[in-house]
């Protein structure tokens, strides 16, 4: 009798949730176990105190790499790396303020131990303004943070990179979005655009420096750039794409290991989309 009325609770709220949303889907995701093959590997994740970042963060450092994640409030990078654990650390930047790029390699460099062995170029914020209504600032706004940053950040870390050549490669991984690959009327997108671009030149040019660049194009994800999704709890319903349901950050994170790990690396200046579904024709 018990039982039945469990599963008659649960069906209740099922019920609600999917007259709320439209739909309910709830998944059950398995992670593999990768062990250490990370250890040794000093990385920088930008923008990693919530999110995609945080996700890719937590799951370098429980295979073994020393994580630094950056951000814009301190505040947030403090209980990123308390989540984190395996003693990462924290460099308070906002990287559009690029002429700090050298200071703060430095910084990270002594945080680490070492120089970098892999960039995470996650750092960025979400449109607030759309085809129409865009003004200097929203562009100013996204492409300082989303593009110049990264930008500049990697082309002096490659720098770094040439004057301390290494056995084996060197990584950079750029978090594009499925707006990469599709029309773009406004600058999030555009964005988008260049960072694929960016990818695939960097990938071609710097594949003689031992030097690897590859990106994902996440779909809709589970984090606050979606808000919805996360006011949904454990309800991943959503009807902009195929598969009817956000992704994990989680999910994200698993192939951003294997890009960074040595079984990738044979895949360069590649943009990979994990979307859903949503870009296909």
């Amino acid at each position: 009798m018990i039982d039945k009325l469990k599963k008659a609770i649960r069906a209740i709220r099922l019920a609600k949730k999917f007259y709320r949303t439209g739909g309910c889907v709830v998944a059950n995701i398995a992670y593999p176990q990768y062990g250490y093959v990370l250890k040794g590997k000093r990385v920088c994740i930008t923008g990693g105190s919530s999110g995609i970042g945080l996700a890719i963060a937590k799951k370098y450092a429980q295979c073994g790499a020393e994580v630094v994640i950056t951000g814009r409030k301190e505040s947030k990078l403090k209980a990123a790396v308390s989540e984190i654990g395996h003693d990462a650390s924290y460099v308070l930047w906002d990287v559009s303020d690029i002429h700090v790029c050298q200071d703060k390699i430095d910084e990270m460099g002594q945080k680490l131990g070492g120089c970098i062995d892999i960039l995470i170029n996650n750092a960025g914020i979400a449109p607030s303004k759309f085809w129409g209504n865009v003004d200097e600032s929203e562009w100013d706004n996204i492409y300082n943070i989303n593009l110049k940053g990264m930008f500049f950040l990697t082309q002096q870390l490659v720098k770094e990179w040439k004057k301390q050549p290494i056995q084996g490669y060197r990584k950079v991984i750029n978090i594009s979005s499925q707006g990469g690959f599709v029309g773009a009327t406004y600058p999030y997108r555009m964005v988008k655009w260049d960072i694929r671009g960016l990818t695939e030149g960097l990938g071609k040019s710097l594949i003689g420096e031992n030097i690897i660049v590859n990106a994902i194009a996440p779909g809709v994800v589970k984090t606050s750039m979606q808000q919805f999704s996360l006011e949904q709890g454990d309800n991943l319903f959503t009807n902009q794409n195929p598969i009817q349901r956000v992704c994990l950050p989680e999910e994200i994170a698993e192939l951003a290991l294997f890009l960074a790990s040595d079984a990738s690396n044979y895949i360069i200046g590649q943009t990979i989309v994990c979307d859903g579904g949503y870009t296909l024709k």
